[in-house]
């Protein structure tokens, strides 16, 4: 089955129904692209003015993409393109239930957002799916990635044979699968994980929840789940459970690890958080937002508004340290306690206003949209002349003096630079093109740690979505894509990778 070879230019959007770009030596394409307005500043961009995209193919796989982390995406001609002997595209399984599963992946260059595609024997298709994603409850979900690795979760259909009316048995069951991209010149593949066969406290707690009981019902979510691609082969997938402040391990976490291949989970109970004031915790941590893998040995849990959990699992695999340990690091300045998420007529809300990323192999990334008065003063103002004033402020950790330190030893943020809202609205690209509002979802670009993505959303259409990329060391807008999806939340779920 020959066909047509087809690649997506800088700012290009795959839309969902009728395109699907396979990730492979040799492209392949269903259906013809989607084509629509991206804003690229430079010499032959009419000052920034939007320019259509070229039809030329690009000139390479991109380097690390944003992938969206909202359901994927179905397409029925997956199955055909499988059929073929040739294509080393799509990779496939059986899921728990015997449905043939096939996930492939369409790729395109930041700031435009990349998605997983999938097809799924015996599955229904979305009523009303006009996206190609969302609305199908039964569609793969992508809960985390790192290097060429994503891991999924997808609901497991009930089975319409039984009687049974229990709540155990009309309690919703998952599978979980890791995909890998096939870097390296490997093909891609897809694995079934082995349900979580150890229940987290708070499933287990005094019998509360019996569906508890059954691993198929234990689910693995974005905000506590990470994927960390270790050096060969291995890769590990590891859940986080913060004990709360009411219990006698307080001051602990609970972590319940996989190795992917093994047929049970392990779990790491009352794993230690030290924190760099001392033995005690300044209060109850609040939960995290969000998993970050750095290099092959540290994991990051980010705590919006709060600070981050720092796990190096060299130490933890270490037979000759058979405790790890957690660090927790508070955000710098009053990022930590400022409440943004407060609003009123006159005080807008900062929806996303923090991000980090991997900066490098041993080191962190924090971004920060950090509102600010017409009179140059930090924080939140009712003043109208200020209502969509910021500065952008980032700052890096190194992760290996943070694991070096003693117990109680401080380790400090570097903060690296300020870019203020005139200086962004003023470049060519944004100065009269894009809407003078904040920036929202700071995500670090997984090639250049200076180079930050962020959504722009317009303040009187909040249809009317941008992504944008800009070079935070050089104060330069890269690129911009406006986005064909009307969700308002598209670009709040994205995650970084490098599927290549």
């Amino acid at each position: 089955m020959k066909i047509p070879t087809t690649r997506l230019a800088l700012g290009g959007f795959v839309d969902g129904l009728t395109t699907s770009v396979f990730r492979r030596q040799r492209r392949r394409s269903i259906a013809p692209l989607r084509r629509f307005i991206h804003l690229a500043p430079g010499p032959g961009c009419g000052g920034g003015r939007p320019t259509e995209p070229s039809d030329s193919p690009a000139a390479a796989d991109p380097r690390w993409v944003l992938l969206d982390r909202r359901d994927c995406r179905r397409n029925d001609s997956l199955a055909a393109a499988a059929g073929d002997g040739d294509n080393t595209a799509v990779a496939e399984c059986r899921t728990s239930t015997g449905h043939r599963l096939l996930v492939s992946s369409g790729l395109v260059s930041p700031p435009a957002s990349s998605f997983l595609y999938y097809t799924c024997s015996g599955a229904a298709a979305p009523d009303d799916d006009k996206d190609g994603g969302g609305g199908n409850s039964n569609a793969p979900t992508i809960i985390a990635a790192h290097a060429d690795s994503v891991l999924l979760r997808m609901h497991r259909p009930r089975d319409a044979s039984s009687s049974s009316s229990s709540p155990r048995s009309m309690a919703a069951t998952f599978d979980h699968f890791v995909y890998r991209s096939g870097a390296a010149g490997r093909p891609p593949s897809l694995s079934l994980l082995p349900p979580r066969n150890i229940p987290t406290r708070y499933e287990d707690e005094e019998g509360r929840f019996p569906r508890g009981r059954d691993p198929y019902n234990r689910i693995l979510l974005g905000e506590d789940t990470a994927v960390l691609r270790r050096g060969g082969d291995e890769l590990l997938i590891i859940q986080l459970e913060l004990i709360p402040s009411y219990s006698d391990r307080h001051g602990t976490a609970d972590l319940c690890v996989l190795r992917l291949g093994n047929s049970a989970w392990e779990q790491k109970r009352s794993v230690p958080i030290v924190h760099d004031e001392g033995d005690e915790l300044p209060g109850p941590l609040t939960g995290p937002s969000m998993a970050i893998p750095v290099g092959d040995r540290f994991l990051c849990w980010f705590c919006y508004n709060a600070g981050f959990l720092l796990l190096d699992m060299g130490a933890a695999d270490d037979e000759a340290s058979p405790n790890p340990k957690f660090r927790y690091f508070r955000l710098p300045g009053l990022l930590a306690d400022d409440d943004q998420t407060f609003y009123s007529d006159e005080l807008p809300p900062l929806t996303n206003s923090q991000g980090m990323g991997a900066a490098g192999d041993a080191a962190v990334r924090l971004v920060a949209v950090e509102p600010r008065c017409c009179c140059g003063g930090l924080g939140r103002t009712s003043c109208p002349r200020s209502r969509f004033a910021f500065t952008v402020t980032t700052w890096t950790m190194s992760l290996t003096a943070a694991a070096a330190a003693e117990d109680v030893a401080p380790v400090a943020w570097v903060k690296d630079g300020v870019m203020d809202c005139e200086e962004l609205w003023a470049l060519p690209g944004y100065k009269g093109v894009l809407p003078r509002v904040h920036l929202q979802q700071p995500l670090v670009s997984l090639d250049d740690p200076d180079v930050v993505c962020f959504k722009v959303v317009s303040d009187t259409d909040w249809r009317k979505v941008w992504m944008i990329q800009v070079d935070m060391r050089r104060k330069e807008l890269l690129a911009a894509v406006q986005c064909s999806d009307t969700n308002p939340a598209w670009g709040r779920h994205c995650l970084t990778a490098k599927l290549q």
